[in-house]
């Protein structure tokens, strides 16, 4: 099985909604949930249904592999990853200090994977850097707002709206991990192909969230004192069975996050998921599941699914508060 940091590089500006039918805002990064549905109706474009409702069941079953981390920002070398929850690197032992650490959401992920040893001087808030502060990090994407207007299908009445629109500046963006098992590494390759050509966020039609990208084969360490969550995460069976069933005592600091949206081409709602989000930091490896999440009385002969396996970074870690 091979893990590969894959690095997009936007065409142009990406939306991606949070608040449902809310135009006007947009998350700057997107989850991973969000890129494995992307992936699934790309897969699905190129071999069908069959084969993707096969895919499916080979990576519930844990038959086959596919482990997707959250996108998190890079500018120019510097890829960043969430702060782990409740950790200081270290760097509690003045009030000053402790009061900037709370403001820190990123960390450059040479912190976290060579253990690096931290000063005052590291800090860049929001941003920890295994350097010194480069002003170059200071503003690597922007949020515009548009007008847009939205006539009513009968042409009665419009509205005008704003819609906001994320812009990255050249030589950042955007990059998540992709860890796949050998038998569906080709297959699910030619359906990140496909989705970069399609786009990803809403406003496809308008050329919005399509994007080049680099594949680099990365090796992450397997076992840590700390495993930093990537990924939001639906506990399964196994980890309940696993851990007395109190699945919260393993998690040193996490925080919880509700999870649902609009179906395409569709009124209804995907059922609500609490997960825990990017940036829970747990004491033992957890695997986490793919949930059916298609509401009652769906129209559809197809089912809708939320992505909630576990993509975990294992790390050593300083003091936690």
């Amino acid at each position: 099985m091979l893990t590969y940091r894959v690095k997009l590089r936007f065409k142009g500006p990406i939306h991606i909604g949070y608040l449902d039918r809310v135009f006007e805002v947009s998350d700057a990064t997107i989850h991973a949930d969000t890129i494995f549905s992307g992936l699934i109706n790309s897969y699905n474009l190129l071999f069908g249904s069959e084969k993707t409702k096969e895919l499916l069941g080979k990576i519930d079953n844990s038959h086959s592999e596919l482990l997707l981390s959250s996108t998190f920002f890079y500018v120019g070398d510097k890829y960043f990853l969430p702060k782990p929850k409740g950790e200081t690197f270290g760097l509690e032992n003045k009030i000053e200090q402790v009061k900037k650490i709370k403001k820190i959401k990123f960390v450059e992920d040479k912190v976290l994977l060579e253990n690096s040893s931290l000063s005052e001087e590291n800090i860049d808030i929001p941003f920890i850097l295994s350097g010194k502060a480069d002003a170059a990090i200071a503003k690597f994407y922007e949020v515009l707002e548009r007008p847009r207007v939205m006539v009513a299908r009968d042409y009665s009445q419009s509205n005008l709206f704003y819609f906001s629109e994320v812009h990255f500046k050249e030589g950042s963006g955007l990059w998540f991990y992709l860890k796949v098992s050998d038998d569906i590494e080709k297959e699910v390759l030619a359906a990140l192909k496909l989705l970069s050509d399609e786009g990803i966020g809403g406003d496809r039609t308008y050329g919005f969230g399509q994007f080049e990208y680099d594949l680099t084969q990365v090796n992450l360490p397997e076992q840590g004192e700390n495993y930093l969550l990537l990924s939001p995460y639906i506990p399964d069976s196994e980890d309940y069975e696993e851990n007395s069933k109190e699945i919260t005592k393993l998690a040193k600091a996490y925080e919880l996050r509700y999870r649902t949206g609009y179906i395409h081409n569709s009124d209804k709602k995907a059922k609500r998921v609490t997960m825990f989000a990017e940036g829970s930091v747990f004491t033992k490896p957890v695997k986490g599941k793919i949930l059916d999440v298609t509401p009652d009385n769906f129209e559809y002969d197809y089912r809708i699914y939320r992505y909630g396996k576990a993509f975990l970074l294992p790390f050593k870690g300083g003091t936690n508060t």
